[in-house]
Parts: structure tokens; C-alpha cells; sequence
């Protein structure tokens, strides 16, 4: 039985020299080498008075070497065994390592880092640990033992963590948006360049180990101090989150905040990652925007109203035309027809003002600024995309492009009705002058001159072609060739062709998908023939029969004077005047007859 036994580092055995302690010993070396063979584990020796670096085998299998290729016999090789393997760039920091260690013997472990020479002729970092060895003494044996252990893997991986580091690192200092993480106090531990710049301090080093308490002396701080605190404690994100800063000289800045919790293998939230994207120009454009859009809606309400205005000044001056000029007529008064004839003029005076009042509003309504607008918001969709996402963004050029058309459109109706108006206004003042020649240079007579029947029918269509194109009504004339030149009285011939001309284009539906009013003239026995034909509403025998009797009507705000006077002038004129129709929604026929060799008469009737 042989007595073992460990004091310190040295073992004690009772008979080192009996053959039972050297088989023991040589089975507990036998054990290590195997032990370190298996381990992939290089073992050296080294004796600092001989310079001679002993190794096993081990030690050059980890170079893909042979323990045969070197000098095992004793002398100095630690230049051929160990230092003229070290790469190049390790050989003096490494060399310098073991020197000091060699030169300041301690009873620490000496520990080096380097890389040697595979005979593929790659690279094997090195891993070498040792220590001296005492003697039985205590004493410095002048000996080191150590060993050599490849941690190639290892280091590889720690460059390429080393470097994912500084590539993630250069990339967060680069990025606009502020980066930063917190530990579980809320304390900044990264803070990226643009975060730096935010808070206002000189470097990183000013805000590390500070909570937002410490850096914003305020509400922002404390705002981003309790959301740290929510985020730690409930673990839950704090996503986009728009909030306001000031900077030194106190203009607002704007950051779209999120704050992602981070946990630990306990699931425990440990760190803060947190980034905040500058939104501070979308801010600005979205109030530029708003206001732009109050602005042009308080414009659009103020051309609706003008619009409205207008129609119903339009209505009125019609009405109070037709009101009075019936009158007129069925007065037979010049005087009053002379008064009236003023009075409409100068209602036309201050309704051509208030035309050109808004045009030239519409002239100041610049809609390619709204254009430019919107093709701006079109061509940043990109940048708006990333900046507030998809669907913000198609949203925000959707809703400039409707402004656009709606207010395009708008300024079109209001231009288009504004011309109509114009040069209906422009008829009414032509015929005002007609009449106003006629009352001045007949007085109470009623002489009559030569008159043009297509003249007059030209000119009672051009009056109002506008308002049966805007209804879809095509007005079509035929004229057979010939003369129609008789004395006659125009305006009031004018006046016939107009009324009947507009109770056509009164009867006819505006669903039909054809809507046709056929004025045809000729010349048939002696007589000028005018045949105007629709395909309007149309009337029964009974209501026929009625047509000419003094205030009968079949419209809601009619007079019943409209169709009994056209009747009294065409009487006065020798002539005829019949309305026919087969029935309800099958039109009507209007038929004047004058004669072509028609003198001065008197009016039979006093209009």
C-alpha cells in the first residue's frame, strides 16, 4: 500500500525510491499525457539557464507539425521551436510578454496571446499558460512548465464580434434618427451621435450614466423619465410616439418615439432600446397644410356663395325683365316701356360690374399654386412613405389631388357660367337698344320699317343658345331659299320668336336622351311660313283651346300674358298664330304666318 498524500502543491510519499512509487508514478504520468492528448492540449518545458524549450508531441500536432522536425537533445531552440513560429506581427508583443515574466518571477500564472505558423500556412492562435516550477525547498527550480492551447475558433469569433461591433457602431452614428439604449435605472449606457446632438451635450461621455431627469431639467424629462419607468416595469413597447422638443435657442423639434424593452435569459427587462425619428418637417408641412386647406375652403365658400348670389340675381333680373317688359307690352304705354327700358339698363350696369367683380376675383385665384401643390406631395411620396408610412402618405397625396380637381372644377363652373351670364347680358343690352330706338324715334306711333324674318330669328337663337346647350337641347333652323324681308315691327317680332322659343325649350324633359327644337321658314302662298316644332311635354285638345285667352297659364309662376300677346302682335301684323299638339309627351307645333306683301297697319292690339 503506498501512503500518497498532497501538501500544497508537492506529494509526499513515504518510500520515493520503492518500485511501487515509481510505478505509480509512471502510471499518473501516462495518465496526464493521455489526459492532455485527448484534450487537444500542447504541454512545454522550459529551462531558463539552458534556453531549452522541451515540448510533447501534442504541442506540434496543434501546427500540423512533427515532434521529429525539431532539436529535442537539450540545447537552446527557443527561437526554433517557439519564437521563429510566431507571427510576425505577435512576435515582439508576445516575445516582450514572456521576457517580463522570465525577468519578474511571481506566483501568478504567466499568460500570453499570439499566433504560430501551421504548416498548411495558416494561422493557429495560441492560447500559452505557465508558471515556474519550485523545488522540494520552495525555491525557484529555474524551470517553467506550461501549455499551449489552439483557440483559433474562438478568436475568430471575437474579431468578428469585434467588427460587427464597430460596423454596427459607425452605422447608429451615421443614422438621422437618435439611438440609444438604458439599463433598468433608466440610465443611458449608448447614446448615438445624433442623440447626443438632441439633448445638447458636448459627447457621449456627458450623457452616459444619466437618466432623462438629469438631462432635460423639465417636463420633457420628466415625460421620458416615467415612460423608461412604464416601459421597465410593464414591459411593454411604447411605439411612434410624436413628442416636442426644444432646442437651445427654443425652436420646437419633433421625434417619433419608440422604446423597446430588452430581457435577460430570466426574462427580465434589463435594457431600453430606444430611437427617435425627426419629424419636424412633417410637422411643419402638415400645419402649412391645414392652413392651406382652411384658406382654400373659406375661398371655395366664398365662390360658392358669390355663385349662388349670382344665380339668384340672374333669377331675379330675368323675372323682373319679363315682369316688366309684359307689362310694358300689355300696357301699351312707351312711356312706361322708356322708364322700364332705364331701369333694366341700369340694373345691367351694376350686374355687369358685379360679373367683372368676380372675375376678377377669379383671375386673383392662382389654382396652380394648389396644383404645384399637389404635384410637390406626389413627387415626395417616397420620402413621405418612409417618413409616415404607406398609407399616411398615399392618404396625404389623395387628399391634395381631390383639393386640386374640386377647386379646378370649382373655378371652371364659376368661369363657364360667369361667360354665359356675359353674353346673355350682352343680347338683353342689344335688345335694350333696340327698344330704346324704337321708343325714341316712334314715340306713340306705330310706324313700321323693313324687317329681316332670319335676322330676327338669328338673333333670338344666338340669345339663347347658351341655355339650351347647357340642357342638351339642339336647336336646328331651316330657312328655304328666298327673301323674307317685310314691314313689320322687329322688336316685337323678336319679342314672339322669343317667348314661343322658350316655352319649347320650358316643355321639353331633360331625362330624354333626345332633345330637339326644329325651326323651319318658308315661303308658302303669299305668305312667309314659320314652323317651330319640339319634342317637349306637349298638351291635350282642351288646354289647346285655352292657350290665348287672357291670364291662362299652365306654369306655376306664369302671368298668362305671354302667349295672348304674341298672339295680339302677329294679329297686328295680318298674320296667324297656331300652337298644335297630338297629345301629352308627344311635343308641339308652333306655326306664324305673315304676309309677304305686309304694309303699315296699326296694332289691333294695345300692348
Amino acid at each position: 500500500m503506498i501512503d500518497i498524500a498532497l501538501n500544497g502543491n508537492q506529494p509526499v510519499v513515504s518510500d520515493p525510491h520503492s518500485p511501487e512509487v515509481i510505478e505509480e508514478l509512471t502510471k499518473t504520468i501516462e495518465t496526464y499525457r493521455e489526459l492532455m492528448l485527448a484534450s487537444d492540449i500542447g504541454a512545454w518545458e522550459y529551462f531558463t539557464e539552458t534556453g531549452f524549450l522541451n515540448c510533447n508531441e501534442e504541442y506540434f500536432l496543434l501546427l500540423g507539425r512533427s515532434i521529429n522536425e525539431f532539436d529535442t537533445t537539450g540545447k537552446g531552440n527557443l527561437n526554433e521551436t517557439w519564437i521563429n513560429l510566431i507571427h510576425p506581427e505577435d512576435r515582439e508583443k508576445a516575445t516582450a510578454r514572456f521576457e517580463e515574466y522570465l525577468n519578474n518571477p511571481t506566483d501568478k500564472i504567466y499568460e500570453n496571446f499570439f499566433r504560430m505558423a501551421h504548416a498548411d500556412g495558416s494561422w493557429v492562435w495560441i492560447w500559452s499558460r505557465g508558471r515556474y516550477v519550485n523545488n522540494k525547498q520552495g525555491s525557484n527550480a529555474k524551470r517553467l512548465i506550461g501549455t499551449h492551447t489552439d483557440v483559433t475558433a474562438s478568436k475568430k469569433v471575437e474579431e468578428q464580434l469585434q467588427l460587427e461591433k464597430i460596423l454596427l457602431r459607425t452605422l447608429i452614428d451615421n443614422l438621422p434618427d437618435t439611438i440609444y439604449i438604458k439599463d433598468a435605472n433608466g440610465r443611458k449606457i449608448i447614446a448615438n451621435v445624433a442623440d447626443v446632438a438632441t439633448i445638447g451635450a458636448k459627447s457621449e461621455a456627458d450623457v452616459i450614466g444619466k437618466t432623462d431627469l438629469e438631462l432635460f431639467n423639465n417636463d420633457i424629462g420628466l415625460r421620458g423619465y416615467h415612460d423608461d419607468l412604464n416601459v421597465i416595469q410593464e414591459g411593454k413597447a411604447i411605439v411612434n410616439k410624436e413628442e416636442l422638443f426644444f432646442d437651445k435657442e427654443g425652436n420646437k423639434h419633433w421625434l417619433l418615439t419608440s422604446k423597446v424593452p430588452v430581457r435577460n435569459e430570466m426574462g427580465q427587462v434589463e435594457r431600453i432600446l430606444g430611437i427617435g425619428h425627426n419629424i419636424t418637417e412633417r410637422k411643419k408641412n402638415e400645419e402649412a397644410l391645414n392652413k392651406l386647406n382652411e384658406e382654400l375652403n373659406l375661398q371655395s365658400e366664398e365662390l360658392r356663395s358669390q355663385a349662388e348670389d349670382l344665380k339668384l340675381a340672374n333669377a331675379q333680373l330675368i323675372s323682373q325683365k319679363e315682369q316688366e317688359l309684359e307689362k310694358a307690352i300689355a300696357q301699351g304705354k312707351f312711356e312706361i316701356a322708356s322708364e322700364v327700358l332705364h331701369d333694366i339698363g341700369n340694373a345691367l350696369v351694376g350686374f355687369g360690374s358685379y360679373l367683372n367683380r368676380i372675375n376678377r376675383v377669379m383671375e386673383r385665384y392662382n389654382i396652380d399654386t394648389i396644383k404645384n401643390l399637389a404635384l410637390f406631395i406626389k413627387g415626395q411620396q417616397s420620402a413621405l412613405e418612409l417618413a409616415i408610412g404607406a398609407d399616411k402618405a398615399k392618404a396625404l397625396v389623395s387628399l391634395t389631388d381631390s383639393i386640386h380637381k374640386s377647386q379646378a372644377e370649382n373655378k371652371g363652373e364659376i368661369s363657364t357660367a360667369v361667360t354665359e351670364l356675359l353674353n346673355i347680358l350682352s343680347h338683353i343690352q342689344d335688345i335694350l337698344s333696340i327698344q330704346r330706338q324704337f321708343v325714341k324715334g316712334h314715340g306713340g306711333s306705330q310706324d313700321r320699317k323693313m324687317v329681316n324674318l332670319v335676322n330676327i330669328i338669328d338673333d333670338c337663337k344666338a340669345m339663347l343658345l347658351a341655355s339650351a346647350d347647357k340642357k342638351g337641347i339642339q336647336l336646328k333652323v331651316a330657312v328655304a331659299p328666298g327673301e323674307y324681308v317685310l314691314k313689320g315691327d322687329h322688336t316685337k317680332l323678336m319679342q314672339v320668336i322669343l317667348n314661343v322659343l322658350k316655352n319649347s325649350i320650358e316643355a321639353i324633359d331633360l331625362e330624354k336622351d333626345e332633345k330637339t327644337i326644329e325651326i323651319n321658314l318658308s315661303t308658302a302662298n303669299d305668305f312667309f311660313e314659320l314652323r317651330m316644332a319640339d319634342n317637349g311635354k306637349g298638351f291635350d285638345a282642351e288646354t289647346g283651346n285655352k292657350f290665348f285667352k287672357r291670364g291662362f297659364t299652365t306654369k306655376e309662376s306664369g302671368t298668362g300674358l305671354g302667349l295672348y300677346n304674341c298672339k295680339s302682335i302677329i294679329d297686328s301684323h295680318d298674320g296667324s298664330f297656331q300652337i298644335q299638339s297630338d297629345g301629352p309627351n308627344l311635343g308641339a307645333v308652333t306655326t306664324i304666318k305673315l304676309p309677304c306683301n305686309s304694309v303699315a297697319i296699326q296694332d289691333k292690339a294695345a300692348l
